[in-house]
């Protein structure tokens, strides 16, 4: 089971568990505090709920809000049982989503991998760059940051990586300033 790789995740799971009981089926941390972003400044939550009564719904999210630590600025959006097939966010909630009342991620819940996709091209670089940059995805003897963060190479040009990676890859990619593509997917274990 991945452990939730959130600072303060314990402080964070112990004043929300208790808030999922009678309209609140589940409430799910996703975004860059869980994808081990290095400096995140937010901490989002989906809150789903049985039924759409909104003065319920609201005061439920204000008593959320007002559990945690203000350090971060908190984000809180409801989703309802009733159309979650029609959400935007259920994605997101599927691919990177941690359950509180299952105290792990949706995608060991459901046994599958949540991935991400990555595409770049060097040719913005010099060649001593291109080996530099290949040296630090793919190391010299298999120590690069592809392995150590346990990605799989899909070929030249393109690797896939956990999603809680997702943003490491990112900021490596913004470091050496290539271009890069990246696209989500879920793989069946």
């Amino acid at each position: 089971m991945q452990k939730l790789k959130l600072s303060k995740s314990k402080e964070i799971i112990k004043a929300l568990k208790p808030k999922i009981k009678g309209n609140i089926i589940d409430i799910f941390i996703i975004g860059s505090s869980i994808k081990n972003k290095l400096t995140p400044r937010d901490l989002d939550l989906i809150v789903l709920f049985k039924e759409k009564n909104m003065n319920e719904v609201q005061e439920s999210l204000y008593n959320i809000k007002e559990s945690l630590n203000r350090e971060k600025e908190i984000h809180i959006e409801p989703i309802f049982a009733e159309s979650i097939f029609k959400e935007k966010i259920l994605l997101t909630v599927l691919h990177e989503g941690f359950s509180l009342k299952e105290s792990r991620y949706l995608s060991e819940v459901y046994n599958f991998g949540a991935f991400s996709i990555f595409s770049f091209n060097l040719e913005n670089l010099s060649k001593i760059d291109k080996v530099r940059f290949a040296q630090a995805l793919y190391g010299r003897k298999k120590d690069g940051l592809l392995q150590l963060e346990k990605g799989v190479s899909l070929g030249q040009g393109s690797f896939m990586v956990n999603v809680e990676r997702e943003e490491v890859f990112k900021e490596l990619m913004k470091k050496w300033k290539i271009n890069y593509n990246y696209k989500r997917a879920f793989v069946i274990n």
